[in-house]
């Protein structure tokens, strides 16, 4: 069994319970596209308006040009492929930033600064003695 065999809606399970990492679901569909529909969808929910990602292609691309080299977890593309990194913590909202880069690692040290960002928001709050700096 694969994931072919798998609806969206277990799929955006698995990543939701942490089975299946959101970065990987490329690799991990039987056709990349759809690992990148499925993003969306999961995407989709969380942003103030669910139709826009509308206007972000993301079909008929060739997700082998940057899968492992150039971004991660894309959602669609432009002239350079665009992912999103977040939840970004600000003023007590959380915001998902689509970022549009052909540099390698970029997105995944953004959300790498997101949960340092969020984890350092923890500390302070329960009063830890032991800060992570931004």
């Amino acid at each position: 069994m694969g994931a072919r065999f798998l609806s969206d809606a277990e799929v955006m399970q698995l990543v939701n319970s942490k089975h299946i990492p959101a970065y990987k679901l490329e690799a991990m569909m039987e056709k990349p596209e759809r690992g990148v529909a499925i993003r969306r969808q999961m995407l989709s929910s969380k942003l103030p308006s669910p139709s826009a990602l509308s206007s972000l292609p993301y079909t008929h691309y060739d997700y082998s040009k940057v899968i492992g080299t150039c971004c991660e977890n894309v959602i669609g593309y432009m002239p350079v492929p665009v992912g999103v990194a977040g939840p970004l913590h600000l003023d007590g909202k959380q915001f998902q930033v689509p970022m549009a880069t052909t540099e390698g690692c970029l997105v995944a040290s953004t959300n790498r600064g997101c949960r340092a960002i969020a984890v350092s928001v923890q500390l302070i709050v329960t009063g830890l003695t032991k800060y992570i700096y931004i």
